[in-house]
């Protein structure tokens, strides 16, 4: 890991926020105006993501267009992703999640909206998307992102006006929500550079020799796994993603390299999410109150 090159490192970065709960969803700020109580359940994430998919449904209908509503993506589908996997129960069912993906992928595929989209005339499938997304000429929501660079979206569209009923001032849900989710740039390159950081997935791989897999880092399994997939039938490839998830999973866990990336990710996030309390705090309660219109909308829709 010590000689991991400048481009190893941006993948290690990307893939230990991805780990640890999506990086917007790690500790709370260290300070007195740091948002209460817990972090929303998968299973929570789904109801809002539900609701929002049938309030844009009730919308876009309102503008003459037929929209069917996405299902929430199965919470099981991301096990295997991340920096490391380390629940061996779930690896020896799931592998790397690979199977679960491709069902996911199919359902996107076989998507009803897209044949929809394809049966519009080229001037219908222009005010579909405008109904949608909005137009630039409606005006536009600005987002300068705690790591640098802008995030921009419209203001108008049936997703805007979906968020909107859901939580609240669209505005400042589209601010915070923005905020939340990528503050990682600030802290993440230090983390992983940390010599706790370094030492514990060095432990990681020569775990991984001894069981016969050489591998500096779990990310470089995932790079090999197509390779070494090729060809196989899909028992055969899910039972060599099986063999491989489970080694580093067994692995994470006595080696404590999975605790230690999360403990670190607490230790660097925390001064870094105390800088932008205000908005976190917000996006707290924004997203708890948004629990509750979620509720009444799927049940409007039972």
């Amino acid at each position: 890991m010590r000689g991991t090159t400048i481009a190893a490192l941006g993948t290690t970065i990307a893939l230990v926020c991805a780990a640890l709960a999506g990086c917007g969803d790690g500790g709370d700020p260290a300070t007195r105006e740091a948002p209460p109580g817990r972090e929303l359940t998968g299973r929570e994430k789904s109801r809002l993501d539900r609701a929002e998919e049938l309030l844009v449904a009730r919308c876009m209908a309102e503008h003459g267009f037929r929209y069917t509503p996405s299902e929430p993506a199965d919470a099981e589908t991301g096990g295997g992703g991340g920096y490391v996997l380390d629940d061996v129960e779930w690896a020896r069912e799931h592998g790397y999640g690979g199977e679960l993906r491709r069902k996911v992928l199919t359902a996107r595929k076989d998507n009803p909206n897209l044949t929809y989209r394809a049966s519009l005339s080229e001037d219908r499938l222009r005010a579909y998307t405008a109904a949608l997304g909005g137009r630039p000429s409606e005006g536009m929501l600005s987002v300068e992102l705690p790591g640098g660079g802008t995030i921009r979206t419209a203001r108008g569209g049936c997703r805007a006006t979906a968020q909107e009923e859901l939580y609240g001032h669209r505005e400042t849900w589209f601010r915070v929500d923005k905020v939340h989710g990528n503050l990682a740039p600030l802290y993440l390159p230090d983390l992983v550079q940390d010599e706790r950081f370094t030492d514990a997935v060095e432990a990681w791989a020569r775990c991984m020799r001894a069981a016969g897999h050489d591998y500096a880092e779990p990310p470089h399994i995932r790079a090999q796994l197509p390779t070494l997939t090729e060809g196989l039938s899909a028992r055969d490839a899910h039972d060599v993603e099986v063999g491989l998830a489970v080694a580093e999973a067994t692995c994470a866990r006595d080696t404590g390299l999975a605790h230690t990336a999360r403990a670190l990710h607490d230790e660097y996030r925390a001064p870094v999410a105390q800088q932008y309390a205000e908005e976190l705090t917000t996006h707290h309660h924004m997203r708890l109150a948004a629990l509750k219109q979620a509720k009444q909308v799927i049940s409007s829709q039972a």
